[in-house]
């Protein structure tokens, strides 16, 4: 599977977007103060963004979700 990163971090309201290529489904959506903050304590580097998306990328972005929702069930 492949994937497509969009973001735009240097708005008010900054989003990051993980599309699946081939639907165009949004399997990762963040924005506003939520990506704020990953950005803040340091989840998130946009200097990462800089160069074309890796798969190794994606996978840390899909593993902080998973951080992410797990801690909301606790």
């Amino acid at each position: 599977m492949t994937y497509t990163i969009d973001a735009w971090f240097e708005r008010e309201n900054p989003y990051l977007k993980v599309i699946h290529r081939k639907t165009g489904i949004s399997v990762l959506n963040w924005q506003g103060e939520t990506l704020k903050r990953k950005i803040l304590n340091g989840a998130i580097n946009v200097e990462d963004f800089n160069q074309p998306p890796s798969q190794e990328l994606v996978k840390e972005l899909f593993l902080l979700d998973c951080l992410d929702q797990e801690q909301l069930r606790n």
